[in-house]
C-alpha cells in the first residue's frame, strides 16, 4: 500500500500514520529476525515496507517545512 501512496501528493500524507507504520515494521523485522527458525520471508517483507514508509516519512517532512528550517539554520 505504500508503494501506492507514493503517487499521491505529500500533503495527503499521514505522519502519525507513517510513523506507527516505522515502528510497526521495525519490531516485526526485529521479530523476524530473532525467532528461530528465521524467517526471511517476513524480513524480507518489513525491509521493504520499512524503506517505502522512511520515505513517505520524508515527503511529509519536506511538506510541512520540517527540512526547509534545519537548511536555513545551518546557513546562518
Amino acid at each position: 500500500m505504500g508503494l501506492v501512496d507514493t503517487q499521491k501528493p505529500p500533503e495527503m500524507i499521514s505522519g502519525n500514520m507513517t510513523a506507527v507504520m516505522c515502528v510497526y515494521s521495525g519490531l516485526f523485522m526485529r521479530f523476524a529476525w530473532m525467532v528461530q527458525p528465521r524467517n526471511y520471508l517476513l524480513l524480507a517483507c518489513h525491509t521493504s515496507n520499512e524503506s517505502v514508509q522512511l520515505y513517505q516519512l520524508s515527503r511529509w517532512a519536506k511538506a510541512q517545512g520540517y527540512w526547509d528550517k534545519k537548511e536555513t539554520e545551518l546557513q546562518k
